[in-house]
């Protein structure tokens, strides 16, 4: 390898670590990536920095022969520069599947097509240490291509052309940024590749794959931000849909009509019923302009005011029992409010009597908590495969509705209603832990 080759591999890979590493900082820093994506991106540049880096080693020790070590470097870093380039071409098919929406992408004939070209290429790689048909090192440190070397290509190029045929196919559940991200990942090492195997000494392969996953980088977090601030509008929308079905024309109305009683009976009272009653709605105007987790004491004060407007209402009719093992943790605003009026107004004012009791229990199992809502009132059919089946229909409840999307979206929690006829009814929340 002449001096001036040489230079230009010390710079390209100089160039390559540089911005493999700015690529695995952003992947760090980025906030709008999904889990599962950020994981991914992780591991590619990991893989990336450790490609470059054997290359990198390579070259900087290229012309030291004073002593056996060097030769046994270079067979290390040769041998690992081969088998992460190789391991790179494998999780982009992954990762493909999984974008395109396949959750068991391990069971993708993609996939598994991929992995049989990848353990080919393993085989040959591990064979080439006892035979040297691929590539050797002397013992002056001298790097040579065998007559077998074209084979060792064969099998990544065809896992790339299998990833450009995955796109194809799978690109109507793919985004047109997705789509474009895919392709110039296959395209670039595959061009590269074939430039590299005519240009004995230039590394190309691994410069054009650290710009290639950082196009594609910067379009998933573009497509994911896209994603991301659509979801925002799409909570803001919820939150706005949670307060008209929370704040009833007919609860506002029979309020007022019982504070007006209240006035001419005990102005005390009466008084006490208002601040109660504009305190309910402070806190549902407040609502509007947040989207984070509140402390449970919080929400629960809440929930306290509209029961006691109920109660100025019903009396002894309604009555309420708390059993709160714990109050420590956080859950998104107004999501019990509307499991507490549905359980008053659809259960217990539903009971001939329209006498019952509504109970709010809260419990720890290991980092899960669970905020359950329960009433003795008539209960319904609850069918599983409808997000809520109630017995006055879905109109009349689309509070609970929202509470499910809310609670999902945004603290990855769950809705649980059990119910039967004659039994009650228990609406759970499940959700993680959150620090305060």
């Amino acid at each position: 390898m002449t001096g001036e080759i040489r230079t230009i591999n010390l710079i390209l890979m100089v160039i390559g670590l540089a911005i493999a590493i700015m690529g695995l900082v952003q992947v760090f820093i980025s906030r709008n990536i999904e889990k599962k994506t950020r994981r991914f991106f992780f591991l590619l540049f990991a893989i990336l920095d450790l490609y470059v880096l054997c290359l990198l080693t390579r070259e900087l020790t290229y012309s030291r022969q004073d002593n056996a070590f060097w030769p046994i470097l270079s067979q290390i870093v040769f041998f690992g520069q081969a088998f992460f380039a190789s391991v790179l071409t494998v999780i982009i098919t992954a990762f493909l599947l999984y974008q395109s929406g396949e959750t068991k992408w391990r069971r993708s004939p993609f996939f598994i097509i991929s992995l049989g070209f990848w353990l080919v290429y393993i085989a040959l790689l591990i064979s080439n240490l006892f035979t040297k048909a691929i590539y050797s090192v002397d013992q002056y440190n001298n790097y040579s291509r065998g007559p077998l070397f074209p084979i060792l290509v064969a099998p990544t190029l065809l896992i790339m052309a299998l990833n450009l045929l995955a796109v194809f196919v799978k690109r109507k559940s793919l985004t047109k940024n997705q789509r474009y991200a895919f392709v110039v990942y296959a395209v670039f090492p595959m061009v590269a590749m074939i430039i590299q195997s005519r240009l004995l000494g230039i590394h190309l392969i691994a410069l054009s794959s650290v710009i290639a996953a950082v196009f594609m980088l910067i379009l998933i977090i573009s497509d994911q931000t896209e994603r991301y601030y659509i979801k925002e509008a799409e909570n803001s929308r919820l939150k706005l849909d949670i307060l008209l079905a929370q704040i009833q024309p007919h609860f506002l109305y029979n309020s007022l009509i019982t504070i007006r009683h209240i006035c001419g009976e005990d102005s005390a009272k009466a008084q006490e019923a208002l601040d109660i009653f504009v305190e309910y709605l402070r806190h549902n105007m407040d609502s509007l302009t947040t989207d984070r987790l509140v402390d449970f004491l919080t929400e629960l004060e809440h929930v306290k005011g509209y029961l006691a407007l109920q109660k100025l209402r019903f009396g002894d009719e309604l009555n309420v029992e708390y059993y709160l093992e714990t109050t420590d943790f956080k859950i998104p605003t107004l999501t019990l409010q509307p499991l507490v009026e549905n359980a008053v107004t659809y259960g217990i004012r539903k009971k001939n009597s329209g006498k019952g009791t509504v109970i709010i229990r809260t419990r720890f199992f290991g980092d899960i908590v669970e905020l359950s809502v329960e009433d003795d009132g008539p209960g319904f059919s609850y069918d599983k495969n409808e997000a809520i089946s109630l017995a006055e229909g879905n109109k009349s409840h689309v509070g609970l509705a929202n509470v499910r999307e809310r609670i999902e979206s945004i603290c990855g929690g769950e809705l649980i209603i059990d119910s039967e006829p004659g039994k009650g009814t228990r609406a759970v929340i499940r959700l993680e832990r959150s620090e305060k």
